[in-house]
């Protein structure tokens, strides 16, 4: 499963068209992408997988 940060996903909503905003950027993802938060090397971030209704939430963890 391929883990995007806020970066990768802000890179993929501007492409789209969407405003250069948190909150529209964030409103676009929702439906796109389940957001987590991680420990990655000792720090608490936030992750997004890809949403796809075929796969159960239990295997994204």
């Amino acid at each position: 499963m391929q883990e995007l940060t806020y970066e990768d996903i802000r890179k993929l909503a501007i492409k789209e068209g969407v405003k250069d905003t948190k909150l529209h950027i964030g409103l676009w993802a929702s439906d796109r992408y389940v957001k987590t938060r991680k420990g990655i090397k000792g720090k608490r971030c936030t992750v997004y997988y890809p949403f796809n209704k075929a796969v159960p939430l239990k295997d994204l963890f």
